[in-house]
C-alpha cells in the first residue's frame, strides 16, 4: 500500500515538474514592440491617404467570384433533411456518414420542395 502511494506520488510530481520545463526558450524571449499602437495607426491612415497600400489585385491576388447555383432556401432544406436522415452526426473519428441514392434523392426533392415554396410566394 505504501509502495503504491509512493509510486502514485512520484508520476504526479513528475508531471507536474515536466510541464515546467521551456525547452524551446520561449519565455527568454519575449517581443518588445519599438512603436506604440497609435503610432503604428497613424503611419498606416498616412499610408492609405498618400496612395501608398497596393490593392489586392496589384500584388497578385484576385478575389474569387462566382454565383451560386442554389438559393438559400435549397440549401437550408436540404441541410435539414440531412440532418433528419441523420447524416450529420458526426460519430467517433469516421466522421459523417455517406448518403445513400435514396437517401441523396431525398434531400435533393427537399431542395426542390423549399424552391417550390419559395416561387409560390413570389
Amino acid at each position: 500500500m505504501k509502495s503504491t502511494l509512493a509510486i502514485a506520488a512520484l508520476f504526479v510530481s513528475t508531471s507536474v515538474l515536466a510541464s515546467e520545463v521551456d525547452l524551446n526558450g520561449f519565455e527568454e524571449h519575449t517581443f518588445v514592440s519599438s512603436k506604440s499602437r497609435a503610432q503604428v495607426v497613424a503611419e498606416f491612415e498616412q499610408a492609405r491617404a498618400a496612395g501608398q497600400l497596393l490593392a489586392v489585385e496589384e500584388i497578385g491576388l484576385k478575389p474569387e467570384s462566382w454565383k451560386s447555383s442554389k438559393t438559400r432556401a435549397q440549401v437550408t432544406a436540404e441541410t435539414l433533411e440531412a440532418a433528419h436522415l441523420g447524416l450529420l452526426a458526426n460519430i467517433g473519428d469516421d466522421g459523417p456518414k455517406p448518403a445513400t441514392a435514396e437517401q441523396e434523392r431525398q434531400i435533393a426533392l427537399a431542395g426542390l420542395r423549399a424552391l417550390e415554396e419559395t416561387a409560390a410566394t413570389e
